[in-house]
């Protein structure tokens, strides 16, 4: 069974961060959410709470969403958490707009985000 607040984080995290975005991108942030988690020891919310980490939770006043972009950013995040694996971003940490300046090693370009795993 999921708990419900790892599903609840992740699930917002997906959405506020890629709603709009392929599908694998989607996932993609996930991932770096999994990522982070396994590499520091926190759980999912711990890892989404960290200060200046994800724009969503620092600078949006946010509310639980609904509709059609909600209902597939619940279904990627319960998923994963669900044990299924992938690894778009190549075991990326860290994501950005593609958008931003700045040379990222080993970026992997989803839709509008680079993925990379060493921050820069």
């Amino acid at each position: 069974m999921i708990l419900k607040s790892a599903l609840m984080c992740l699930a917002l995290t997906v959405y506020y961060e890629a709603r709009g975005e392929p599908e694998i991108g989607q996932f993609g942030i996930a991932e770096v959410v999994m990522n982070r988690a396994n590499e520091r020891n926190l759980n999912i919310c711990q890892v989404i709470k960290q200060p200046k980490q994800f724009s969503w939770l620092n600078t949006w006043n946010y509310k639980i969403p609904s509709g059609q972009d909600w209902n597939k950013s619940v279904n990627i995040a319960e998923t994963v958490l669900n044990g299924k694996t992938t690894n778009y971003t190549n075991g990326a940490l860290f994501f950005r707009h593609k958008s931003i300046k700045g040379r990222v090693a080993s970026s992997i370009v989803i839709g509008n985000h680079k993925f990379y795993k060493h921050s820069g």
